[in-house]
């Protein structure tokens, strides 16, 4: 039985990972969360790796707070960033194999197309940095790792951006929504049975990213229209002009091109709109 190493254990994506974890009984999951394991407690992050067999790490933990992250930089890169490097010099030489998640928000958005895995990164926050700089320390290492950019999570678990829309939408009248970002949301289901699919084909991991996301891609306005539409509920969702000087700058587009992942697997993620109809149906 293969052992995976799953942090962030409060998180959305790790809950997901737990939710599917009955559907892969050839593997054993070992979620921890922050309380368990503070992956930026160095002491604790080496006794956590060098003391446990691990075949896999997928490391969920994360500092996801755009705003915050323009006030608490350091924090931002010391999850984000440091806590990698640190994972990457513990499985250097081992057999053990890290999955860690960008994020679109390395790019600054200007481009007008999809952007695939070889475009030029250029964040735009601190948080997009933070996430940058721990691309760098894997594609500088000699670790078996993969990377994988995805975007826009949602899932029912946790707070995100469907649930908040639905929120709002219970005591509110009307909900102002930015027509100022356009890019892929990711059913957290759909993201991590892709990961499981990494784990069960256990090649030679090099350095590689990959983009993953459900297929298509929307505003955030438009998304809140359709959560609207499926649940029809009373409350209006008005378009709404970001105010950039009032709000962290975000990449307008960050659309992600799926190519790689359907040529290299054969895979072809659902549509977005059918996977968040199949998320509110389990709220």
């Amino acid at each position: 039985m293969k052992k995976i190493l799953i942090t962030g254990g409060k998180g959305q994506l790790a809950k997901t990972f737990k939710s599917i974890e009955t559907n892969y009984m050839s593997f054993k999951f070992v979620i921890k969360s922050k309380q368990d394991l503070d992956i930026t407690n160095h002491e604790s992050l080496a006794d956590e790796i060098l003391q446990n067999n691990y075949d896999f790490i997928i490391n969920c933990a994360a500092y996801t707070d755009v705003n915050k992250a323009e006030e608490f930089k350091d924090r931002a890169v010391s999850v984000n960033s440091n806590s990698v490097k640190q994972i990457l010099e513990l499985i250097n030489g081992t057999n053990c194999k890290l999955i860690q998640f960008s994020s679109d928000y390395v790019f600054d958005g200007y481009k007008e197309t999809e952007y695939n895995e070889t475009d030029k990164v250029n964040p735009v926050n601190n948080y997009g940095y933070s996430k940058y700089l721990a691309e760098k320390h894997i594609i500088n290492s000699t670790s078996q790792s993969t990377i994988i950019r995805t975007s826009w999570l949602f899932s029912e678990f946790n707070t995100n951006f469907v649930k908040k829309i639905i929120d709002l939408s219970k005591d509110q009248k009307q909900i102002n929504v930015t027509n100022k970002e356009i890019g892929c949301p990711t059913y957290t289901l759909d993201l991590a049975n892709f990961c499981m699919t990494l784990c069960e084909k256990n090649s030679h991991w090099k350095s590689e990213i990959f983009n993953y996301s459900n297929s298509g891609f929307t505003s955030r306005f438009k998304m809140a229209k359709k959560i609207k539409n499926i649940l029809n509920f009373s409350c209006k969702i008005l378009n709404s002009e970001r105010k950039t000087n009032t709000d962290v700058l975000r990449p307008f587009n960050s659309r992600l091109s799926l190519n790689k992942i359907k040529s290299r697997f054969d895979i072809v993620p659902r549509d977005w709109e059918e996977a968040l109809d199949i998320c509110i149906k389990k709220l």
